[in-house]
């Protein structure tokens, strides 16, 4: 008798369920199963966007090359192709290379467009129910999602690929200030801003950038002022591809915190000595980070946490050349300023650029509040989302890892660290359909 492919409901309207979507059918295709029947429930179409693409500006441009963007790891080539397909060509008129960093707006065409591709074709067991799940529950040994309108959808398995949640509510040091936008990514959130305020950005991460650079566009002769408590900004990519570097070695046993600190110190006094970029260092890691911070203690997560990510972030999350110059320029000029000392009385408005709230908390999502009340989701040990193991299957309150609940995206961070950038969702959709398909 034919072995069947259980269904699946991914929960979720951006890239991640598109990623999710093409993982299980190209693992199907290599078992020889029929392609699963998967059903995305988003509450804004098209599916694929999501924050990220849906409510990025023209400006606003990706924050990893081309060349690693493609949707498949069976095709590394995908979004250069797809490019090259639509004839694009950057703001100078050169067209796509492997070291583009292309506009947020054309990859979301990318992946959106091959989510409409698989809607389009009736022999590709996708669909999409436009809605917002309120809850999960377990019914018969299948799942029971709940819309809001009162839907009921069953499928074998739910995948959650809920995105970020808001940013919490800015507070200090806004006191005082004329008024605050607590979300810049909510709709027309920054209509309100008058060239003529004086604008306090909460922040100096990759948020800030996008915003500071959209009021400056908006509104030439704005004065913004950036804060944060050790003001760092994002590290620049290098104006060419370089290949990555061996990653840290690791003895027998566990490493320690400390030991990878120092291996990775090491290599990078070794590359500043022999007059290499310390770039290179950093991307060996990348493909290691999720094996190294599972083996870590609860322990030396937080310790990383508290006294290692704002360093790590600013360093692994880079901003490309381009735009690294529109904002030198905005700092050169005096538009842009950044101090960790100011009071909210000196400005007209302040922009939460914080980041986002952990998907765990409460209070963001019906459905999230829905799932940690029944126990079949928990927050993970550093607070930073759900525990999960590494292929995304969520941990449920009484320590079991669930067969039918899994996560992808930021949902992940405490599980895994690096969950949100490209190239990790792809690494982890693919764990996640092997695990919901074995061989």
């Amino acid at each position: 008798m034919p072995r069947s492919t259980p269904s699946v409901l991914v929960v979720g309207g951006g890239a991640a369920s598109v990623f999710v979507t093409v993982a299980l059918r190209e693992r199907a295709s290599v078992l020889g199963l029929p392609a699963p029947e998967i059903t995305v429930v988003a509450r804004d179409v098209p599916v694929g966007l999501g924050l990220a693409y849906g409510r990025a500006e023209a400006h606003h441009r990706l924050n990893s090359p081309a060349s690693a963007m493609s949707l498949s790891p069976a095709e590394p080539g995908g979004f250069l192709d797809h490019l090259d397909g639509i004839g694009w060509r950057d703001v100078d008129g050169s067209e796509a290379s492997a070291g583009s960093f292309v506009p947020r707006q054309v990859y979301g065409g990318y992946v959106a467009g091959a989510f409409r591709a698989l809607l389009d074709d009736p022999a590709s067991g996708v669909t999409a129910v436009r809605g917002e799940a309120v809850s999960v529950v377990d019914v018969d040994g299948r799942s029971a999602v709940t819309l809001a309108d009162a839907t009921e959808l069953r499928a074998d398995v739910v995948v959650l690929a809920l995105g970020n949640p808001a940013p919490g509510r800015v507070r200090v040091p806004t006191a005082g200030v004329g008024r605050t936008v607590d979300d810049p990514w909510a709709r027309d959130a920054l209509d309100g801003v008058r060239s003529a305020d004086r604008v306090l950005l909460v922040g100096t991460g990759l948020t800030t950038i996008d915003i500071a650079t959209s009021l400056a566009r908006r509104h030439p002769g704005v004065v913004m002022t950036a804060t944060s408590r050790h003001l760092l900004l994002p590290a620049v990519h290098l104006a060419a591809p370089v290949p990555a570097g061996p990653g840290l070695r690791r003895g027998d046993g566990t490493p320690r915190l400390p030991e990878l600190l120092h291996e990775f110190g090491r290599q990078l006094r070794a590359a500043s000595a022999a007059g290499e970029p310390w770039q290179p260092v950093l991307d060996g890691v990348r493909p290691q980070i999720h094996a190294l911070w599972r083996g870590l203690d609860v322990a030396d997560r937080k310790r990383f946490v508290a006294h290692v990510a704002r360093r790590w972030d600013v360093h692994r999350h880079r901003m490309a050349q381009s735009v690294w110059a529109e904002l030198s320029e905005l700092i050169d000029s005096g538009a842009l300023t950044l101090s960790a000392d100011v009071s909210g009385e000196e400005f007209d408005v302040a922009v939460n650029c914080t980041g986002p709230n952990s998907v765990a908390a409460r209070g963001w999502s019906p459905l999230v509040d829905a799932l940690l009340s029944a126990g079949e989701v928990v927050s993970d040990p550093a607070g930073l989302g759900f525990d999960a193991d590494a292929s995304g299957a969520l941990v449920t309150a009484t320590g079991d890892v669930s067969t039918r609940l899994f996560a992808i995206g930021a949902a992940l961070k405490g599980a895994l660290w690096e969950t949100v950038a490209v190239p990790e969702v792809r690494v982890v959709a693919t764990r996640l359909a092997e695990r919901v398909l074995p061989a």
